[in-house]
């Protein structure tokens, strides 16, 4: 078990030019990970973060494409560990919103294939091209781990947002069926759920929230979540301080999802 020395290690997270992904990226890169970072395209984004995590100290590369597209998987993969070796920790964190926020009747097709797709479908095949090569390989001791980001709404429903909902429903039960291949090679899995943080995402709603915490009560802790919040409860996954937490859920929530009556 570790305690506070930096080990070294391979990290990619997935979507991680801003927000949590990048959160994520910069705290890994502090506890001495060579991380990878990814984004849909290049641009001013991708050269801040890569700009941020070096100047943490992190040996830092970034990998461009669309994790919603499992033909991208084996590329990626492929270049990281061309580039920093063989991938200790994957950080599944890319996802997406829907088109539009609309009630349950309106919803389209469109809408729910945008969630499924870069929320579950793009997940799963990432975290099976990345087991693959795990079970292919001698560990030598290494701790590995593969973390999802899914989301509170994996289990409160939302009417407005009813596709996101389903979306990572379904990311938390693809962390638990891979929690249950891995964990006999000694790979930790996480599912970690984000309540209300400020991210660009929840930008449209986060004064609403802000309004509820503060006037309702809505979570225990009485302010909104931060990126690095959820970025220090991957790190203790990704770096084995948790050694004995697998398959299972970390609410990062401030007590959001705490049953109350």
């Amino acid at each position: 078990m570790l305690g506070t020395e930096a080990r070294s290690g391979v990290a990619l997270v997935t979507g991680s030019t801003r927000g949590i992904g990048l959160a994520i990226a910069l705290k890994l890169a502090g506890r001495g990970f060579a991380v990878a970072i990814n984004g849909r395209q290049e641009g001013p984004g991708m050269s801040c973060a890569l700009d941020a995590v070096r100047a943490a100290g992190g040996n830092v590369i970034a990998v461009v494409g669309d994790m919603a597209k499992p033909e991208n998987h084996g590329p990626v993969l492929d270049r990281i560990e061309a580039q920093l070796g063989p991938l200790d920790c994957l950080v599944c964190n890319a996802g997406v919103g829907p088109l539009r926020r609309a009630d349950i009747l309106d919803v389209g097709a469109d809408s729910f294939d945008h969630c499924m797709a870069a929320n579950a479908r793009g997940p799963f095949f990432l975290a099976q091209e990345f087991a693959r090569r795990l079970a292919g390989r001698d560990d030598d001791g290494r701790h590995r781990s593969l973390i999802f980001i899914s989301s509170a709404n994996a289990e409160a429903a939302s009417l407005n947002k009813a596709e996101y909902c389903v979306s990572k429903a379904a990311a938390a039960m693809v962390a638990k069926v891979f929690a249950l291949k891995l964990s006999p090679l000694g790979v930790q899995v996480a599912d970690i759920r984000p309540g209300i943080i400020e991210t660009d995402l929840s930008a449209p709603v986060i004064h609403e929230y802000t309004r509820r915490i503060r006037d309702e009560g809505l979570t225990l802790s009485p302010r909104v979540g931060r990126p690095d919040d959820v970025a220090q409860a991957v790190t203790a996954i990704a770096a084995g301080d948790l050694p004995y937490v697998t398959g299972t859920v970390l609410s990062v929530d401030g007590g959001l999802s705490m049953a109350r009556l």
